[in-house]
């Protein structure tokens, strides 16, 4: 869980309760239900630093699909008392925001939405890869880079890809040699909001892959029983935008210097030492503080 704003889907639990919100509601099951089924699944009253952040998901999700209940506005109304904001009681002014930001947010919702969501068809979206599988991504109209699949969640509908990006780019087929030795894709500013700073990993949805899918081809094949872990949590990648972030790190190259603390190659990937993996943890806990304090004054 964590926050880079004091909006109300400015941060993960908000933003995970809605996307399952919307995933539940398209199933069939109606907000009273899903509100049921989430108060079960995140009990929030259990939880005093996320309380807020889990009615508003559910209140926000109820208010889009046009069918608000009392309940709910109730829950979400006493998440302005200061037993539930925990969260941000360390900073009295961001305290101060996210309590006019809760406001705001209980007047908006008590007027009904002009246009509810309606539900939409669900597609079946199963994972375009295997674990194992090597592949090869197109970032412009010459070149691609290389990518590992380290993980693979075969669902019927929602499947996904857990994958490691190299800085291998090419027009003709890699040999296997040239992939082992290939250095793991470091990005030293990650995009607008550093969300993939560091060593690159990431899940991808099969939904978020399917536009790209053409461009995406398998090209190779490992045996993969462990794989060096590359940080402390695994983000959410956005499959139409890898092209952009390596665009975005070659360009900061030319000028600058990376701040990639050692290199880390696919070999180093497969072949996983525990020396290594605790320096991985260290360097990404230490990006990690320095976001939230970036993120912190930008806030302030």
């Amino acid at each position: 869980m964590g926050s880079w704003g004091i909006g109300i889907l400015q941060n993960d639990t908000t933003a995970d309760i809605w996307v399952e919100f919307k995933d539940l509601y398209n199933k069939g099951l109606s907000p009273k239900e899903i509100r049921i089924k989430l108060e079960k699944e995140y009990h929030p009253h259990d939880d005093e630093e996320y309380y807020g952040e889990i009615w508003t998901g559910i209140a926000y999700g109820q208010w889009m699909c046009g069918d608000l209940e009392e309940y709910t506005l109730g829950m979400v109304k006493a998440s302005t008392e200061f037993k539930w904001l925990t969260l941000w009681a360390e900073d009295q002014k961001l305290l101060q925001k996210r309590i006019n930001a809760l406001t705001e947010f209980i007047t908006k919702i008590q007027m009904p939405k002009p246009v509810p969501l309606k539900p939409k068809k669900v597609v079946e979206r199963r994972p375009l890869f295997k674990t194992g599988e090597i592949i090869a991504l197109k970032i412009d109209t010459e070149n691609s880079i290389v990518g590992i699949v380290v993980n693979h969640h075969d669902h019927p509908l929602y499947g996904e890809n857990t994958i490691v990006l190299t800085d291998l780019a090419f027009t003709e087929k890699p040999t296997e040699k040239e992939i082992f030795q290939a250095g793991i894709l470091y990005f030293d500013k990650g995009g607008e909001y550093n969300y993939h700073q560091g060593f690159f990993r990431a899940i991808f949805s099969a939904r978020n892959m399917a536009r790209k899918a053409k461009d995406t081809t398998k090209i190779g094949e490992v045996t993969l029983k462990d794989y060096l872990s590359l940080g402390v949590g695994i983000r959410v990648g956005d499959w139409n935008k890898v092209g952009l972030l390596y665009a975005e790190q070659v360009e900061f190259l030319k000028n600058n210097k990376s701040a990639k603390p050692f290199e880390v190659t696919v070999s180093d990937l497969l072949n996983p030492k525990e020396e290594m993996h605790q320096r991985l943890l260290d360097w990404d806990r230490k990006i990690y503080a320095e976001q939230l304090e970036i993120r912190k004054k930008l806030m302030q």
